[in-house]
């Protein structure tokens, strides 16, 4: 079918019952401003079998936990429809638990079948699981190097295991420069760790034959419920009580969580203390994205379990993953985790752990630092912080102010989770 060229004729198909039209007219006239009618022509193409307008209404309705069970309706309708893009996220609902029993086989099959129907994303996630599972499974170079040809997660992923396995051929530099031009905000990081191996050792060209994928065989492979091992346990000090995991992820894992984050950055926000509302504060300079569940996909659901399995903590009392980037100067000031009264409480009680899983380390500066006892910490990428910000008896610990001293030099990259005390509702 021909695109319709202007609003008119949009209308004009839209109100001839074309649900494609429809979703169409609803986008144009969203993007203009006009609200309350783009809204009903979203509705209306939902109801006419518009797969797209039906995952666009599901990312709505998870903006609250209340809304899962909608969700769950719109995104199972367009999965039978055959969207791709419908059965990514639904598979994040069925492997949370959001609207529906947890099942996470149920989601590794919807990811698996559009993977093997040729969606990049898909093959890109499935890859990163199969990394997490074995760092040198052939089915997982497979599908991440056929993705990193149009998939910017991937190509970052392909790039930093090609730097860090000594792969420093004229493939891996290409997909560095491609990810400079799509301005990838960590392309320069990567492209300086190429050329620094590259003066290192002789480069390394890959054997590129990769055997056909056994789609049985991967879904058998990712539904292995054999649990992961744990990282040895370090103290940092006992009060308050703070404990490294050292390589609790791998490198691919850490650049994963950067380019996943790298679109969404905002400035960051802090929990005003009086009426416990978010605001932007001179106290914290950096920027941050927040992975929700519309922005998960089933690799981001594995590393926010294994973060909570690391901390011990219930997974459903997680807030959601926040993602820090820090430039030369930027710093968030002495400050506690824990939360006062009102509203942010009260979705799940008070943070009683936090976990920083740090990125990156070719920066300078940046320490987290425990104003009292007087310790700094500055972590290797994949190294995992665990500390607690309350006591035994639920009230917030004194001791555990903290902050992350100013970038002198470089970027640094550091994920955040904070733990409540009660199940998580967002």
């Amino acid at each position: 079918m021909t695109q319709p060229t202007n609003i008119s004729e949009l209308r004009s198909r839209a109100e001839a019952g074309d649900p494609r039209a429809q979703y169409m007219l609803a986008a144009t006239l969203a993007s203009s401003g006009v609200r309350d009618e783009a809204d009903r022509w979203l509705h209306e193409a939902a109801k006419n079998g518009e797969a797209d307008a039906s995952y666009t209404l599901a990312t709505r309705h998870l903006q609250t936990h209340k809304g899962a069970v909608q969700a769950l309706s719109l995104l199972q309708g367009a999965a039978q429809r055959e969207s791709n893009v419908a059965k990514r996220l639904l598979a994040v609902l069925y492997a949370e638990g959001l609207g529906v029993e947890a099942d996470w086989r149920g989601a590794v099959m919807l990811v698996v079948d559009a993977a093997r129907k040729g969606e990049i994303e898909a093959q890109r996630e499935i890859a990163m699981l199969l990394l997490l599972a074995n760092p040198d499974d052939a089915d997982a170079m497979h599908l991440l190097e056929n993705a990193a040809n149009r998939d910017a997660i991937a190509a970052a992923v392909y790039a930093r295991r090609s730097i860090n396995s000594g792969l420093q051929d004229e493939r891996t530099r290409s997909v560095i420069e491609q990810l400079g031009a799509m301005r990838y905000p960590n392309a320069a990081a990567l492209y300086a760790a190429f050329n620094a191996a590259s003066h290192l050792s002789a480069p390394r060209v890959e054997n590129r034959k990769h055997a056909p994928i056994v789609w049985d065989g991967v879904l058998q492979k990712l539904t292995d419920n054999s649990p992961s091992a744990m990282p040895a346990a370090e103290s940092l000090c006992v009060e308050p009580e703070a404990i490294v995991f050292r390589q609790a992820f791998s490198p691919e894992a850490c650049e994963y969580i950067i380019a996943a984050a790298g679109r969404r950055l905002a400035p960051s926000q802090t929990v005003d203390p009086g009426t416990g509302a978010s605001r932007r504060d001179a106290y914290r300079t950096s920027l941050t994205a927040t992975l929700g569940p519309v922005d998960l996909d089933l690799a981001l659901v594995a590393f926010n379990r294994r973060i909570a399995r690391i901390a011990g903590n219930p997974h459903c009392n997680g807030e959601f993953l926040s993602v820090l980037h820090y430039s030369p100067g930027q710093e968030y000031k002495p400050h506690f985790d824990w939360l006062p009264p009102g509203e942010d409480f009260d979705r799940g009680g008070q943070r009683v752990t936090t976990a920083l899983l740090y990125l990156n380390e070719d920066y300078e500066g940046g320490e987290t630092h425990f104003l009292n006892p007087d310790i700094e910490f500055k972590g290797a990428p994949g190294d995992l912080l665990v500390f607690q910000n309350a006591l035994a008896d639920g009230s917030a610990d004194k001791v555990s102010r903290h902050a992350s001293r100013p970038v002198t030099s470089g970027v640094k990259w550091i994920a955040s989770k904070w733990f409540r005390g009660k199940k998580y509702n967002f």
